[in-house]
């Protein structure tokens, strides 16, 4: 039975804050918004769902236009442990048709980053490969590939709440495609953790009011995926 938005975000909001009620906040704006984005699939299986959200991938010339923005210097060869840890982005790769469209590319940054580079070019630095496990880096892999769904939105999106809510709905792709591939989506938590941990040396990012709160990504997920595993 499909479970309405509002009162499934209740039932979850009081099983998430029960061991600390009087610190925790309601679910915000964008967890909201996100999740209504998904509520239109909600009766879809997590690959149903996926199929009807993406997008066609980016042409072959925008690829080589793309590959063409990137300074020469930065690219790093990796290492043959690097090599095998990037071989688990694959399977995500391959389930959403991007396995010929994206190239993989390890670049010398002090940050733990990941990122796609116009909708062709997922960019991993050495130390986010460094501190994530195979699973996380297929979980943040999923999300960063799901920026290649709303790649439009996210140019036309004002900062704060409305790219939260992108940034949410990219982690609802990952962990419907981590469902699907019967992969454990809670590594997407994970993932974030990680990197927010290790880049704190750096300070507070200038865009941080553009990212959910990890409560509010760990709300979220497990709203989306109830009843969906």
């Amino acid at each position: 039975m499909r479970i309405g938005i509002i009162a499934l975000l209740v039932t979850v909001y009081i099983s998430l804050t029960r061991p600390a009620l009087c610190q925790e906040q309601p679910p915000t704006a964008p967890v909201t918004s996100a999740l209504q984005f998904f509520d239109a699939l909600a009766a879809m299986d997590p690959a149903s769902s996926l199929r009807a959200l993406r997008t066609v991938s980016v042409s072959a010339q925008a690829r080589e236009l793309a590959r063409a923005t990137l300074p020469a210097e930065g690219a790093l060869t990796p290492s043959r442990e690097e090599g095998k840890k990037l071989d688990a982005l694959k399977p995500i790769l391959i389930y959403h048709e991007r396995e010929q469209v994206f190239d993989l590319k390890v670049i010398d940054l002090p940050q733990a980053f990941m990122g796609l580079h116009e909708r062709a070019i997922l960019l991993i630095s050495r130390p986010a490969l460094k501190v994530l496990t195979a699973s996380e880096l297929q979980a943040l892999g999923a999300h960063e590939l799901a920026h290649d769904f709303f790649w439009g939105e996210f140019a036309q999106a004002p900062h704060g709440n409305a790219r939260q809510q992108l940034e949410l709905q990219c982690d609802g792709i990952a962990a419907l495609t981590l469902v699907a591939l019967g992969l454990d989506p809670t590594r997407l938590l994970a993932a974030t953790k990680k990197l927010d941990q290790f880049n704190q040396q750096f300070g507070t990012p200038s865009n941080a009011a553009d990212y959910p709160t990890s409560y509010d990504r760990r709300l979220f997920i497990n709203t989306l995926l109830r009843g969906r595993q």
